[in-house]
């Protein structure tokens, strides 16, 4: 390669003059296939410096320093490069005097200072680029890092797995120079769970979403085990311009059940790195491990209250009169807690929290619990019990922590004349004082051995009645607004399953 020095008129034409440009080049081809690079004199008095690129041991260019001398301008093959070019031989040794300076032996000092001079400067451009080098991979490190740390510390979202996957393509989405992620999932909610048949889209896709939804879904039936990257035509409907579509597996025990994918790189090299790859793979991976153990959450959930149900069950069905009692106070407390703006998790506990609120009553006895008619002070003092006995019976569960306030203190009253404690007010735990108006009026609902069912009616203005001594009053405005269309089926379900078994257990001769 060669210096083209910043020179006007004279001067610039003879530089770019072809003779001259040939000669240099000549020299310049030669040094790139030398060991060696000595200053070189190009015609009497004109001396060539190289300043070799050296890279990976090798000579991958060669800039060049012209250095000329006053005889250079008196010499006849300086004025034949005039000749050729042109030009007027005495306006350009005008134009050139004042850097005709040099000799061959000044020409051999510069060219060392230049080497000098020239080396210095290589090692600070390589140092430079080892830095840019480090400090881009110290920017993937830390996204990377970011990613893994935010993506590890949700890791516990195993009630909701579909807000998990959302944030992941948030984070892919912001750290990324893509303009659109989307997370897609098989049809097959064992394997998925809930997120099954489910796209998640963070950004703005190629095209509409309906057909981007049918790509993804058709992309996902031909996916493997490892990524893919799409490139022309094979992108379809999700390519957009020169960007590559990546398409990731979100594994589960060896199988695809998800994809991540990655689209429309919007950088000026629209072709995927490594950096890039790596994050898109931490987070597919993460996404499979965290179905994998919502789904096992799900089903140790599914046991543990279906064993709660049968217990619950078992107890209500010692009174024919109670049957699916626990069943309805516990949806009737959820949806408490819902209208009064619990968020989904905590309603699901106080639902919990009602299924088990009369688990005490296994320790008071059948007898008195199928007694007709009123019972005697003492056989009532055995039923206030069972709210103590509820929480002896289930405060060594871990899982049920938070649900023993409901257990223990559901009869408890606002007006402080409830049992075991006498508690009043907001003393009373939130879950306890919503199983309370849910247990009472189930309980006013139903038929007993000593009294016929209430009307719905009568039943609603008791709680009305009951609200700021029985009952908290906020808490009744929120069980007045509830629907209870589905109340109603549970009660007819459970007179019907009441009957039949019922029937089954009176002698044929008898039913007859």
């Amino acid at each position: 390669m060669q210096a083209e020095p910043s020179f006007a008129g004279p001067a610039e034409k003879f530089f770019k003059s072809p003779a001259l440009r040939k000669m240099v080049a000549a020299s310049g081809a030669n040094w790139l296939k030398s060991r060696t690079h000595e200053v070189t004199e190009l015609l009497p008095g004109c001396y060539l410096v190289p300043l070799p690129e050296i890279a990976r041991r090798r000579v991958v260019a060669v800039d060049i320093a012209m250095l000329l001398s006053d005889a250079a301008l008196n010499s006849r093959e300086f004025i034949e490069i005039c000749r050729s070019a042109r030009l007027d031989a005495f306006s350009v040794r005008q134009a050139l005097a004042d850097i005709a300076s040099y000799d061959e032996q000044s020409a051999r000092r510069v060219a060392e200072l230049l080497a000098w001079n020239y080396d210095d400067l290589s090692r600070i451009v390589v140092q430079d680029e080892t830095i840019d080098s480090f400090s881009s991979q110290l920017s993937e490190s830390y996204e990377e890092i970011t990613l893994l740390y935010k993506l590890g510390e949700s890791m516990t979202e195993l009630i909701h797995p579909e807000r998990f996957i959302q944030m992941a393509c948030r984070e892919l989405h912001s750290s990324l120079p893509f303009a659109w992620v989307a997370a897609r999932f098989v049809d097959d909610r064992a394997s998925a769970g809930a997120v099954a048949d489910k796209t998640i889209t963070v950004g703005t896709p190629p095209c509409e979403q309906s057909r981007f939804e049918g790509a993804l879904r058709m992309a996902l039936t031909g996916i493997a085990t490892e990524r893919v990257i799409l490139e022309g035509a094979d992108r379809g409907v999700l390519g957009a311009g020169e960007s590559q579509v990546i398409l990731c597996p979100v594994m589960r025990e060896g199988a695809p059940i998800g994809l991540v994918a990655l689209g429309n790189k919007r950088a000026e090299d629209n072709q995927v790195n490594n950096g890039e790859l790596k994050l898109l793979q931490a987070a597919a991976g993460h996404m499979g491990v965290l179905l994998s153990n919502a789904s096992l959450y799900e089903q140790q959930q599914a046991m543990f209250l279906g064993t709660l149900e049968a217990l619950t069950a078992a107890i209500d069905a010692k009174d024919p009169y109670t049957c699916g009692h626990s069943e309805r106070v516990a949806y009737l407390a959820g949806e408490i807690a819902a209208e009064f703006g619990l968020h989904e998790h905590e309603a699901d506990r106080v639902r919990i929290a009602g299924l088990v609120h009369d688990i005490g009553k296994i320790g008071v006895p059948e007898a008195v619990l199928r007694k007709p008619g009123r019972l005697t002070d003492e056989e009532f003092g055995l039923i206030k019990l069972h709210p103590q006995i509820g929480f002896q019976i289930l405060k060594d569960i871990p899982l049920l922590d938070d649900v023993l306030p409901g257990v223990l203190y559901h009869h408890e009253r606002f007006d402080g004349r409830g049992y075991p404690f006498s508690v009043s007010g907001e003393n009373i735990p939130l879950v306890a004082r919503m199983i309370g108006i849910a247990d009472a009026f189930d309980a006013m609902s139903s038929s007993r051995t000593y009294r016929a069912a209430m009307d719905r009616t009568k039943v609603l203005a008791e709680i009305r009645r009951g609200a700021g001594s029985q009952f908290d009053e906020r808490l009744v405005e929120a069980f007045l607004r509830i629907d209870l269309a589905e109340y109603d089926r549970m009660v007819s379900r459970h007179g019907s399953s009441e009957a039949t078994r019922i029937g089954t257990l009176i002698p044929k001769e008898r039913a007859a």
